[in-house]
């Protein structure tokens, strides 16, 4: 279980760190980030786009 845990955690963590300059650039609020994520299909896109957005 934790070993499952941990590769979503890497994962949320691979997709914010490759989409983070364009949030940045773009300014792109939460909510936004999520939108276009889950329209992309990736899994947990909320969570991603918290963590982008917190290094804002």
């Amino acid at each position: 279980m934790h070993l499952i845990q941990f590769r979503e955690i890497m994962r949320d963590a691979e997709v914010a760190y490759a989409i983070h300059p364009i949030v940045r650039k773009y300014l792109l609020t939460v909510e936004d980030t999520t939108k276009a994520l889950t329209a992309c299909g990736v899994p947990r896109a909320a969570n991603v786009a918290r963590i982008t957005n917190g290094w804002t």
